[in-house]
């Protein structure tokens, strides 16, 4: 029922800017760039937007208004952070924006490519951006929640540094931040992005606490053995953007046959997200055995 009133607002809402007319000049606003703007919604008693601000909500992006490039309707996100206010700029457009507005924009293909990625266009054709602001990020809740996240980045090395002193660890730090503490030596080469990789792994808390595993000895041990899973080898491409960053680091710098201990922080792991039984800013500890290495051709 959730999903089907989801798929309802969305409809709304693409009908809502779908209804805005278009063949209407005069209800556009025109730079000599070639850039035009027309609202379809205003609330002039909600917040607008301002330079460093983030537009989170719904966008459409459509080629000559007729091939869809892009589209999130029924699932808002961050669309466009607000550089500055240059004029006849698209930022200059949207900081008429207030939230809960609805608006188009047409633009030169080749002005605002840096938004839609791989576009394919000729000098002529033109970018229609359909839009609705859903909330209004202000540059200083950006900036109080980048300097929280510092201070919290800070504590977590803290209590990392804590633990290998603890536990005596010869640990590693590499650039990003990840710790890697060599077991055993593998033979040959360590893998490179693209490899096909296979591997055994156990995944604990700073505190100890075991939370993943595909060795089914050591998940029934730690009780979190589920009978609808396969506890088999984990294969995959190296660099593949499912895996977080942190493990694929630490892979890349084992070789075939070798063992090794990762501690990943929070930020190279899955950072302010809750994943399965991994709470948000959790630092975590892979014990990762590296069993094959498939180069790829």
């Amino acid at each position: 029922m959730k999903n089907k009133a989801l798929f309802i607002l969305s409809g709304i809402i693409g009908l809502s800017l779908f209804s805005c007319k278009k063949d209407t000049p005069a209800d556009f606003v025109t730079t000599e760039l070639g850039y035009s703007f027309k609202h379809c919604t205003i609330n002039q008693n909600t917040p607008k937007a301002k330079v460093g601000d983030i537009l989170y909500g719904e966008m459409q992006i459509k080629l000559n208004d007729s091939t869809i490039l892009f589209s999130n309707f029924g699932k808002p996100e961050r669309l466009f952070k607000i550089i500055d206010s240059k004029k006849g700029s698209m930022e200059e457009f949207l900081l008429n924006l207030h939230i809960g507005d609805s608006a188009i924009m047409i633009m030169p293909s080749d002005s605002v490519a840096q938004y839609v990625v791989g576009i394919n266009s000729k000098p002529k054709d033109k970018l229609f951006f359909y839009l609705k602001v859903h909330q209004i990020i202000s540059k200083k809740e950006i900036d109080n929640h980048q300097k929280e996240q510092m201070e919290r980045k800070e504590k977590e090395y803290e209590a990392i540094d804590k633990y290998i002193a603890k536990k005596a660890l010869k640990a590693q730090k590499q650039e990003s931040g990840l710790y890697y503490i060599n077991k055993l030596e593998g033979k040959g080469t360590s893998p490179h992005f693209g490899d096909i990789v296979r591997v055994n792994y156990v995944v604990s808390t700073l505190e100890g606490k075991i939370v993943d595993t595909n060795l089914k000895p050591i998940a029934q041990h730690s009780k979190i053995y589920s009978e609808s899973r396969n506890y088999e080898p984990f294969e995959f491409n190296l660099g593949d953007d499912g895996v977080i960053a942190g493990w694929t680091e630490g892979i890349s710098l084992m070789k075939e046959g070798g063992k090794a201990q990762l501690i990943i922080p929070s930020h190279l792991a899955y950072g302010e997200d809750a994943y399965g039984p991994i709470e948000p800013n959790s630092t975590l500890i892979f014990e990762i055995t590296l069993l094959s290495i498939n180069k790829k051709q």
